[in-house]
């Protein structure tokens, strides 16, 4: 009849079979109770062992079906990957570095589709029929590029003077001096901008065209060996 052990394990009591604990004969826990390494016991006659009590609930557990089963949450392999150099069963030190190979490779690829994601930037142009008003919608530093925009105010300084929160507001062109259309939408797509979307509301006269134009956000240049980048 296999013989009934209770060993101590950091504080914490399990139960096993002699059988189990040297299945493998060349382990620690093999030399341990097949009598070739000396043991020892609490108070209780439990045997001591002076690893990781929580953790031994793996080792055990492979122990008994020779297969590493791990909650999907487990975030101590690399306290696992110590406890199964302690133990020296080699069978386990291998399923836990495979197991550690597999979480890098998890992470690996959801960075890779984190990186796959395509980020976009918007361009708004609206024209109100009723009025004869412009308004773009866009960041200072693009509308800045736009020499058709620039080109409907009296100075550089009053057009940089319009700038603020021009992505919440909008930049308002003056009515007193004419906007090409064809190109206005020339200047906006040679930023890279394509027409993503086109709509109009309110009626013949007192309707609001709006062209909506998208490109996509690249990532920052390196940084020079000055310490500074260019972008637009």
């Amino acid at each position: 009849m296999d013989e009934v052990i209770n060993l101590n394990v950091g504080g914490r009591i399990y139960t096993t079979s002699r059988s189990t604990l040297t299945r493998y004969p060349d382990s620690m826990l093999g030399a341990m109770f097949s009598g070739r390494i000396q043991s020892t016991r609490d108070l209780e006659g439990n045997y001591v062992i002076d690893g990781d009590g929580p953790l031994f609930r793996f080792v055990l557990n492979f122990l008994r079906r020779s297969v590493l089963t791990l909650p999907e949450d487990f975030k101590e392999l690399d306290m696992l990957a110590a406890e199964a150099d302690f133990y020296q069963i080699q069978e386990f030190i291998d399923a836990v570095t495979q197991a550690k190979e597999k979480v890098i490779a998890v992470k690996e690829e959801q960075k890779q589709q984190l990186a796959a994601i395509i980020e976009y930037e918007f361009l708004e142009v609206e024209f109100e029929c009723a009025y004869g008003q412009w308004i773009i919608f866009s960041t200072s530093d693009v509308l800045q590029h736009i020499p058709a925009v620039k080109a409907t105010f009296k100075d550089s300084h009053n057009f940089k003077n319009r700038l603020n929160r021009v992505e919440e507001y909008g930049l308002i062109l003056p009515r007193d001096k004419p906007v090409n259309r064809v190109n206005l939408f020339r200047e906006i797509t040679s930023l890279g901008f394509t027409l993503h979307c086109t709509s109009s509301s309110g009626g013949d006269e007192r309707s609001t065209d709006r062209w909506v134009f998208t490109r996509e956000v690249k990532p920052p240049p390196p940084t020079s060996a000055s310490g500074s980048s260019t972008t637009l």
